[in-house]
């Protein structure tokens, strides 16, 4: 075995544990297996090359079998961190040459992240549409679910004893929780590829393993052709209701993800022009954090303002170098 496949294996081998670690909510797990599980599989493929993504998936799916004696757990990680990672690692064949090396387009990434996004929201609408549901609808069977989980977990705890207002608070908290969650565990496993991929760039151009690559993600931008399905989902959620507004709804949610991330990459072009922008990025974040929802919608919209009107190519010099 060559050091590069080495690598590669060891690469799989802890991506996968961190995932188990993550399922099984170890401090460990949840610190990091949650969102960068599929870190070490990111890094081994952009540094080494696409050739050794099946050795390293491989790996990985062995040691979940190994560590959790489950063929399905093995299925969940090809799903979860082998399977977006494959699509992302396609980066590197994207490079074109540039004033630095090197460069991967912000194009070139907008694609690669609308059709994982467009993979998992089709993925998303197959898994409700199949979803066993009652006369109430789907969105009303999941909220069942959800509670039979929460009675199986608490058992004989306070949530059970503490009267009508606790069990009318419990059933809110669950009908809300029932209709953002199948967007929401969409979005997260879309959002741990993303970052784990951009890390991995990051940390190899730091180490100076990345041979140069440089990607522009100031310039990210949304192909043209992604509005047409992502505008047609939202109104279709505007519009219908019962499953197929919830339905519709969910995906939309999945879709507008790369709009926010173009609407983030205007945000840092916009702060790339002040002095102060190490700070006034921290700013931002922290609040972004604090108001998630609202940080989430201004996103969008500026995502789509860009969109339309070009507003980095209007107002803000391009810069480049991965920043």
């Amino acid at each position: 075995m060559t050091r590069s496949s080495a690598i590669a294996v060891v690469a799989g081998a802890l991506g996968a544990v961190l995932l188990v670690a993550a399922m099984r909510q170890s401090l460990f797990g949840v610190m990091l297996g949650a969102m960068l599980s599929p870190l070490p599989l990111a890094m081994a493929i952009l540094g080494l090359g696409v050739n050794f993504l099946p050795l390293a998936i491989v790996s990985g799916a062995v040691t979940v079998m190994v560590l959790t004696g489950s063929i399905a757990m093995a299925s969940v990680y090809l799903v979860m961190d082998a399977a977006p990672v494959a699509l992302l690692s396609r980066l590197r064949g994207l490079a074109e040459p540039g004033k630095n090396g090197l460069t991967i387009s912000g194009a070139a990434i907008g694609r690669l992240v609308c059709w994982l996004v467009l993979s998992v929201a089709v993925a998303l609408v197959i898994g409700l549409s199949v979803f066993p549901s009652g006369p109430d609808g789907v969105e009303a069977a999941l909220q069942e679910q959800l509670k039979e989980v929460l009675a199986a977990v608490t058992a004989t705890t306070a949530v059970t004893q503490g009267g009508e207002s606790t069990a009318e608070a419990r059933d809110e908290m669950l009908r809300v929780l029932a209709g953002i969650l199948p967007a929401a565990v969409a979005m997260h496993l879309c959002l741990r590829a993303i970052l784990s991929t951009g890390l991995a760039q990051v940390a190899l151009s730091r180490m100076q393993l990345a041979q140069g690559l440089a990607p522009d993600y100031r310039q990210f931008s949304v192909p043209t052709w992604f509005v047409a399905p992502a505008g047609a989902l939202i109104a279709l959620a505007l519009a219908a209701s019962g499953d197929v507004g919830f339905v519709a709804a969910s995906a939309a949610a999945v879709l507008s993800l790369p709009l926010a991330l173009q609407g983030l990459a205007v945000v840092h072009c916009a702060v790339a022009q002040t002095r102060q922008r190490i700070v006034l990025l921290v700013v931002f974040y922290i609040l972004a954090l604090l108001m998630a929802s609202v940080a989430a919608v201004m996103l969008v919209t500026v995502g789509i303002a860009e969109q339309f009107y070009e507003i980095r190519a209007r107002h803000f010099a391009a810069r480049t170098g991965g920043k």
